[in-house]
């Protein structure tokens, strides 16, 4: 590893995956005939930038994980952790983040259900978290967005002011679970890791990248995102 110091990537696996039914959870349904949750750590796994990562899953699948991890990357020689996960994404995080090894400097915390990430992108990150300290990719909206009350849009929202964020997002792992303890301590739950720094009055630097960064959540992400793999899009 270069100047940049250990890294370590937390892959966020632990979810139910509710909004995706079926006899599978979402992070282990098929994408192209490879899990999703595969495809999601495959960067991670070959990428230079990385040194370790920990995979948290649900409980109960935590000898599955271990087994997929296995079998697609059996000449793995990477150290990773597939560990349980909290009861949200936020605990499963901060449970990661009290497992990372001792003298992790940065660290990418990354949905398992993303599975088109770059190495340029990675690459990108990386160079900017060492001068920002949070780094998060992002993309422009091209929607209007309102705000509504009950039943009603009542106000439209200038989207100049707006992006849409994705993960991974990389920090400095102190700021981060320092972040973290402040937010346990004040009972703050972020609907992202970086929110968790903003409440600090912690700046985050943006990034615009792909809007192929898609997450799949339901079966219309499971639908474009096959279509991008047939499509030789990705």
């Amino acid at each position: 590893m270069d100047s940049l110091g250990f890294c370590t990537a937390i892959i966020t696996a632990a979810g139910s995956g509710t909004r995706l039914p079926g006899l599978l959870k979402k992070q282990y349904r098929e994408l192209g005939g490879i899990p999703i949750l595969i495809r999601s750590i495959e960067p991670f796994i070959t990428s230079a930038k990385i040194d370790n990562l920990i995979i948290t899953a649900p409980e109960d699948d935590l000898e599955h994980t271990e087994v997929l991890i296995g079998q697609y990357f059996e000449d793995i020689e990477k150290p990773y952790l597939v560990i349980p996960g909290g009861m949200e994404r936020q605990d499963s995080v901060f449970g990661a983040l009290q497992s990372c090894p001792e003298g992790t400097q940065f660290v990418a915390v990354h949905d398992g259900v993303r599975p088109f990430v770059s190495q340029e992108l990675l690459d990108e990150l990386f160079i900017l978290v060492q001068r920002e300290k949070a780094v998060i990719p992002a993309a422009k909206l091209k929607h209007t967005i309102k705000h509504v009350d009950g039943d009603y849009a009542v106000q439209t929202i200038p989207r100049q002011q707006l992006i849409q964020v994705f993960t991974p997002q990389v920090f400095s792992y102190e700021l981060l679970l320092n972040a973290y303890l402040e937010a346990y301590a004040a009972g703050f739950t972020g609907t992202d890791d970086a929110s968790l720094l903003e409440r600090l009055g912690i700046k985050v630097r943006y990034l615009l990248s792909s809007e192929f960064n898609l997450k799949v959540t339901d079966e219309a992400d499971l639908f474009f995102a096959s279509q991008l793999i047939n499509k030789n899009m990705i």
